[in-house]
Formats: C-alpha cells, structure tokens, sequence
C-alpha cells in the first residue's frame, strides 16, 4: 500500500493505540524507536505517555506499517540509525513544543486534510489562519446557532462536517475565545482520561481544576493516577441494572460565569469521531448583582432550578463548588427545559420531577391540542428489555407520557403509533467504520428475542439531512411530528436510551415511579424558543437560523422484510 497519510501533529504525546489511527497517520518517532528497540522493550518515556502504554503502542504500530511501501531507500534509512541517546534527545526537543503547536495549528478551524476533526483524538490537523480569526470563528458558531443552540459532532471522515457552522468538536467548547476557564466539571459515563487531559492541553487549560463524575469502572481515573488538579469521582448507582450515564460539562470562568453544555457523547476518542453526537450549548450566563437571591436568575423554563436539584442529588462535596456558581449566575436567557433522570424510586409529588412523568407534566402544560394525534418519533442508540407486548411499557407508559398535550380538563393523550429510528445491520455494515460502527450500539439479540413486537415499530437510519447517513447515531433524540412532516411540538435531546432504566417505570398504583439510572437531557418547545405555537422543520446542513434543524431524514423509512436491527452479538461472534 503506497503511504499517503500525513504526520500526526501529536507527535511524540499521541497515546493511541487504535490501528485505524495508525493506518490514517504517520509517526515518525515510532518508526525510529522500531528500528531502535526491535524488542520493543523502549526504556524511556519522553513522551510522557507512560512506558509501558509505549511499548503496547510500538507493537501495534509495527503491524501496520508492515502495510505500507516505504518511499525511503532502505540502504540510506540502515545508514542514518541514531543511537537511542540520540532518540531520546530528538522525542525531548520535539514533546517540549507540542502544546505550542496544538494551539497555534489546531484549535477552532477545518484544515486542507479533511478527513479529521480539530484537534481530534488523532490531532492530525495543520490550521492556517491566525488566532484572532479562529477565536472569533469559535465564539460566532456558538453565538449564531442562537435560538436552539444545537450542534453535532464533527465526524472524522465526513470533510463537509468540518466545514459547518452547526458542528463542533470538545476542544471548541474549552476554547479561550469563550471565556478564560476557571474550572469545570464533567460529568459521563464512560472517560478516557488520557484524551481528554489531551483535549484540555489542547485549549491551554491542562492546569485548572477539573472535577469529572463517571460511572464506568476505570483504574485509569484512581487518585494515584491523577494530576493534582483533577478530582474523579465514581457514581455507582444503587441498582443492578442502573448507569450514571448523565452526558454533561459546567464550565465556570474567571469572571464567575458558567457555560453548561448538555451532550450525548461519552469523553473517549471514538465517540468524536466516525459517530453522531448531539450537543445543546447554554449561552454564557454573567453574575447576577450583589443583591440578587442565589435562587433567582432563573428562566421561564425553570431550567436553573432543575439544574441545581440534579447537582445536588449527588450529595459530592466536590459538585459543591459548581452548585455555588450557578446560583450565583443570570440564567434567565435559557430557553430550554431541563428534564433529568436520578435512581430511586420516587413516589407522590417527586413522580413528576424525574423521568418520563417529568416530561409528560411539561408537555400538558404546553404541547398544543392539535398535535394529539401526531406519531410519537423516538430515536436512540440501544433498547432495552420493554415487555411482551408494545402497550405494557412503550406505547402504555413512555409515549404516553410523550404524548400529552394541553388539552380539555381531563383530556387525555393519544397514544399514538410509535416510530422508532434505530440502525439497521446494512446500515451498520455501510457505516465509515463498518461493523465497528456499531459499537455504540449495545442491542443484544437475547433482548431483541423477547420482543419480536419490536420489529414493526422500527425505522433504518437515514441522515443525509445532516450529511451523517454512515456515521452511526449515538445522539438519542425524542420528538412528535405532524403527518405531512412539517411541524414539531417538541424535541428532546437527551442522554436517556430506550429503557426502563433510564425513564422509569411506574407501578400498579400509579403513585410510585423507579428509575434507576442517572441521565439529563434538554427539551425544546416552540412556546419558550421561538414564541410560536409549534416548530417548522429544516434539514440540518441547510439551517438558516429558521425552523429546527433536524438531523435525520424525514419522511423516516421502515424497515422492510429483509431488514433487521443492529444486534451487538455480531462484533462478539
């Protein structure tokens, strides 16, 4: 294979050991620390990745490149060997200007090589313009997506995503033009400690005290492991069937203002990458006046409070800090809806505070009569185990609860078909990715046996509106849609898959609601966005700051006799 990739711009500090990484990019060093070290037994760890990671990384890589031609005379490249006093000396020089050279050549702007995000996990950009232009490039896309405040990833092999004004990349939000950061919080499932302290090094923000809350077991994120800044805790929920799976960042600035960003994405390498990811971006909420209350500043959504009482559920010393910033900020320009999930099970008055039940009381109040017979649209990334038929949890509880509308006294929601957008195997199969691709999409066929049901309710994956048809939706969204595909009542962006889980599950009395998973999501409604009684829709890559820029394809397409669903036990087999 003739070697055309271009170098990554990580250099000596790239960690990664995935072979894709290897196949797109060159490396450099590792080629010379091949021919050093053919035992790959590296005794120094210039890089600062750690010694043994170095190591597993040089075996990997020596596989790959076995793959490509090298454009070199072999004679000469046997002649010019340095020593490893050599090597050593050459990684050092190189590593002690890497920073310099993310922030200068890779933070806020598409490149020539287009196929990868800014300052992706592979780092592999060289950027042109000068750091004013960038900043501001950074600051407008978030200032002009106003009213919905809606991104989605960049996808590493789609160069057009890299180019939109409504895509966005981790290191966009950490970008100095968006305020100086004084701290942050992140909150997620799954972490990748390594990539993300990447991420923040990126942005030049590698030494301000951040506080991640996860949940997927991780001996990476132990405190022996972690810089003095950073403090990781693990939420460990109190079910066995239950996930902190809540995807969020507080970020605080120097001034006092905080950002809050409500995503889909867990901080590992491959969800930025060949995945689609949704993101809802707060604008920055200034400091209230001395003599404001800590509980005012709030919106009509109620979105500050909703906040606050999730923060404080957690009872983490270490939240505090963030719970005491967003008292003490102005968020009375957010237009969107905080709709959460915490474990428990919640009885009487706190029903309606969590969950599906919490949504259902925001949709009575607002949702308009005329939508009472609209299809219920869900789209997610896994489902979990919903009963032996459609009315005993997903049409009887959830899109129930999905369909309620402001109507008459004592009116009550239309059940309503349910469409359910979920990839298909071919969908998968032609992903950027391939199989792999369906690796974040946990769908085992164990389950998927007890539901047969489940077939006749469920739709492939099509995105062309967003350009994204074979980047593998992670993004899990929720809405209602009239019948000739032109208006909306609402949209829910959302962490929460399709599972009891994560929106709760009522008991037989109707009084009690058990949730076992942590999850946020944001939910739109016309009333609060736009001032009007429902959305238009717009495809994705097309919106003009008119009408709510959806990221699939409409009308949806069912599957058809051929078709199955994604299942995981394909990647296991």
């Amino acid at each position: 294979m003739e070697d055309k990739r271009t170098e990554c711009s990580f250099k000596e500090k790239c960690y990664r050991k995935n072979p894709h990484h290897f196949k797109e990019y060159k490396h450099p060093h590792l080629n010379i620390l091949m021919v050093a070290f053919p035992d790959f037994q590296v005794d120094n760890d210039p890089g600062g990745i750690g010694i043994q990671n170095l190591r597993e990384q040089l075996k990997i890589f020596a596989d790959i490149e076995k793959t490509f031609k090298s454009d070199k005379n072999p004679k000469t490249e046997t002649n010019t060997i340095p020593n490893k006093a050599a090597i050593s000396r050459n990684v050092q020089e190189n590593v002690a200007r890497i920073s310099e050279d993310i922030i200068k050549n890779g933070v806020g702007q598409s490149s020539k090589r287009s196929a990868s995000p800014e300052n992706s996990s592979n780092g592999c950009k060289k950027l042109k313009s000068d750091e004013k232009e960038r900043k501001s490039r950074v600051l407008q896309k978030i200032e002009n997506s106003h009213p919905f405040n809606f991104f989605l990833n960049k996808v590493k092999d789609n160069p057009d995503t890299h180019k939109s004004e409504h895509s966005i990349y981790l290191t966009d939000l950490l970008h100095p033009s968006l305020g100086k950061l004084k701290s942050s919080l992140q909150i997620n499932f799954m972490v990748e400690l390594d990539w993300l302290l990447m991420n923040y090094e990126a942005t030049k923000n590698s030494d301000k005290p951040l506080v991640i809350l996860y949940g997927a077991e991780d001996p990476q994120l132990a405190p022996d492991n972690l810089p003095s800044n950073v403090t990781a805790v693990r939420i460990k929920p109190k079910y066995p069937f239950g996930t902190h799976h809540t995807k969020m960042m507080v970020l605080v600035y120097d001034d006092g203002s905080v950002r809050v960003a409500v995503h889909t994405s867990n901080l590992i390498a491959s969800d930025w990458e060949n995945r689609t990811q949704g993101l809802w971006v707060s604008p920055r909420c200034d400091k209230l006046s001395g003599n404001s209350g800590a509980m005012s500043g709030d919106s009509e959504t109620k979105f500050k409070s909703s906040l606050l009482r999730y923060l404080q559920y957690y009872e983490v010393s270490a939240v505090q800090q963030f719970i005491d910033a967003i008292s003490l900020v102005d968020m009375s320009a957010v237009n969107v809806f905080f709709v959460a999930s915490v474990p428990g099970s919640h009885k009487d008055a706190d029903v309606y505070k969590w969950g599906h039940k919490a949504l259902s009381k925001i949709l009575k109040q607002n949702v308009s009569e005329e939508a009472k017979k609209w299809t219920v649209k869900m789209q997610c990334s896994s489902i979990g185990s919903l009963g032996q038929t459609p009315d005993v949890w997903l049409e009887g509880e959830l899109a129930r609860s999905m369909s309620y509308y402001a109507g008459p006294s004592g009116a009550f929601p239309a059940s309503g078909k349910v469409e359910l957008v979920y990839p298909s195997h071919e969908d998968v199969i032609n992903s950027y990715d391939g199989p792999l691709g369906g690796g974040c999409l946990p769908y085992s066929k164990q389950t998927h046996s007890k539901q047969p049901w489940l077939w006749d309710h469920m739709y492939r994956w099509r995105a062309e509106s967003s350009e994204r048809t074979r980047a593998m939706p992670h993004i899990k969204t929720y809405t209602r849609i009239d019948p000739d595909h032109q208006k909306m009542a609402f949209f829910l962006l959302t962490s929460a898959n399709l599972s009891k889980a994560a929106w709760g599950n009522m008991n037989k009395q109707g009084n009690s609601c058990l949730i076992m998973s942590y999850e946020a999501g944001v939910l739109f409604l016309p009333k609060y966005v736009t001032g009007e009684e429902f959305f238009s829709i717009t495809e994705f890559r097309n919106w003009n700051g008119k009408g709510f820029p959806l990221h699939y394809d409409l009308p949806v397409t069912k599957y058809s006799g051929k078709d199955k669903p994604w299942l995981y036990d394909f990647l296991l087999q």
